[in-house]
């Protein structure tokens, strides 16, 4: 649903991200799919002297936590440890519970009492989520601002004029340049579009740090959610386009 226009006002162009403008997401609960069904399979696997049902107990763990912890430290966000580590440990927990047990035999849903077809329901869902996710951005250029909203029950909307706009980032990434797909980041002069990466520098004596002897330093770089930018949009480089010169008609 187009968003409502000002007397005067006129709608050039409504966008949506890309198909695979969140494929980071995709991949993980893909993963996370893969791992369920790989498992399901009962694979032979031994660590050391250990049984195989402890080695493929100990590898299930390792192949969801591991990956999941690495995700966090290299999106520095624990959001993602919480969120890829829930579907293990309900996926590991629920088969043993009674009251789980009977309400899937009183469906006949007994697919669901193995923890990896659990797993692996849990990374379709992700997926779906995702895609669900993404179709809910929705980003408008008219020829006096740039609205950009997402969310189907409740809205987030920001409403850029482009007399605001001091600034205009492309950013794409290797996927992105193949498929034509990059993020359009507008930052104005109060701030918005741009987000404090920390640096921390310390003193070190004999190979030890020192308590206390350190500095750090804040840079701003572009960044922001994705309803205060024009994520993963196709053309980006056309987009762009337009929008500078619409920035020009109105400066």
């Amino acid at each position: 649903m187009s968003p409502k226009l000002q007397k005067g006002e006129e709608m050039i162009r409504a966008l949506r991200p890309h198909p695979l403008a969140f494929y980071r997401l995709y991949g993980i609960w893909i993963y996370i799919a893969l791992v369920g069904v790989y498992f399901s399979s009962y694979p032979g696997v031994q660590i050391f002297d250990m049984s195989p049902e402890n080695s493929a107990r100990i590898l299930w763990w390792l192949s969801i936590f591991v990956p999941a912890v690495l995700i966090a430290l290299f999106r520095i966000n624990w959001r993602w440890l919480v969120a890829l580590g829930a579907p293990a440990l309900l996926a590991f927990g629920l088969p043993g519970r009674p009251e789980y047990i009977a309400l899937l035999e009183g469906f006949g849903l007994d697919w669901f009492m193995d923890q990896n077809h659990i797993l692996t329901t849990f990374g379709l869902l992700g997926v779906l989520g995702t895609e669900g996710h993404r179709r809910s951005h929705r980003y408008y250029i008219t020829n006096w601002r740039l609205i950009m909203e997402s969310g189907h029950l409740g809205v987030h909307r920001r409403t850029l004029l482009y007399k605001n706009i001091n600034d205009l980032v492309v950013e794409q990434s290797f996927p992105g340049k193949v498929f034509n797909f990059g993020t359009i980041i507008p930052i104005t002069a109060s701030g918005l579009g741009l987000g404090d990466d920390f640096s921390l520098a310390g003193a070190a004596v004999g190979g030890r740090a020192m308590v206390g002897a350190g500095g750090g330093k804040a840079v701003s770089t572009p960044r922001g959610r994705s309803h205060h930018l024009l994520e993963g949009v196709g053309r980006p480089e056309e987009v762009h386009d337009l929008i500078i010169s619409l920035m020009h008609s109105q400066g």
